[in-house]
């Protein structure tokens, strides 16, 4: 079930905020309703010029059938923004990478992990419980696959065990290369705590990679910081979604 999943990301800098607000809101009411979009979050810079987005779907055909739907929202949406990058993680149908090609995006297939979801509500829009979610991405090369996979194992294993860790979802380039992680937490305690009862397995696995880049969406605290500071994260703050 969990090598079915697909995340889509996207970054993107404003051209019209105001447009693209309209059109984000009415994307987000109709992937709610929609079959397997399991989550659509949307973060905005600190400066408020550079918005990114994530998007969780449960299968092929969920994703097959959201890009599918040419909407007049999702066209004015595509106006308001200058996309710098998309990148598709887990395995999409060929059908699905035609309708993706105008976008140019990376894929990387699904390599361990898990996700889960918590349902909180069934209404459209983000909640204040979802505004303490906590997302840490992280962009890296492999070193010593060998030592990056034992480190994997075990910080799947024990995020799993964690109530307040939602996913540990990971994913690796065709070349075997590049990795990609994403991290989602209920809130900044879960956070904490993870970093705390894994400081060695997380130490060994950041001892078989080079990171590239991390990304810390949800918090921007001083805690959070200083943990993070030899990192040199970007951090993004909330601007709309949900998770169902």
């Amino acid at each position: 079930m969990e090598s079915n999943i697909i995340f889509v990301t996207m970054q993107a800098t404003f051209k019209d905020e105001g447009k693209c607000r309209v059109a984000m809101k009415k994307i987000v009411e109709d992937a709610h309703a929609a079959y397997g979009v399991s989550s659509h979050f949307w973060f905005r810079s600190n400066d408020g010029k550079s918005l990114f987005v994530l998007e969780q779907y449960e299968d092929k055909k969920a994703l097959r059938k959201a890009i599918r739907r040419f909407t007049s929202a999702r066209i004015s949406f595509f106006r308001s923004i200058d996309v710098i990058g998309v990148s598709v993680y887990g395995s999409i149908s060929a059908s699905s990478k035609f309708m993706f090609a105008a976008l140019k995006p990376k894929y990387m297939d699904y390599y361990g992990g898990y996700s889960r979801n918590e349902t909180k509500s069934q209404e459209s829009g983000i909640k204040n419980f979802e505004r303490n979610r906590i997302i840490v991405s992280t962009n890296a090369r492999i070193k010593d696959l060998e030592k990056c996979k034992v480190a994997m194992e075990r910080l799947v294993e024990d995020a799993y065990a964690e109530s307040g860790t939602n996913s540990h979802f990971w994913c690796r380039s065709k070349d075997g290369e590049a990795l990609f992680v994403l991290e989602q937490y209920t809130d900044e305690k879960a956070l904490m705590e993870n970093l705390q009862a894994n400081s060695s397995s997380r130490a060994a696995f950041l001892e078989s990679i080079e990171v590239d880049d991390v990304n810390i969406y949800g918090t921007e605290s001083d805690s959070v910081k200083k943990i993070f500071s030899a990192l040199n994260p970007t951090y993004m703050k909330y601007y709309g979604g949900y998770s169902k």
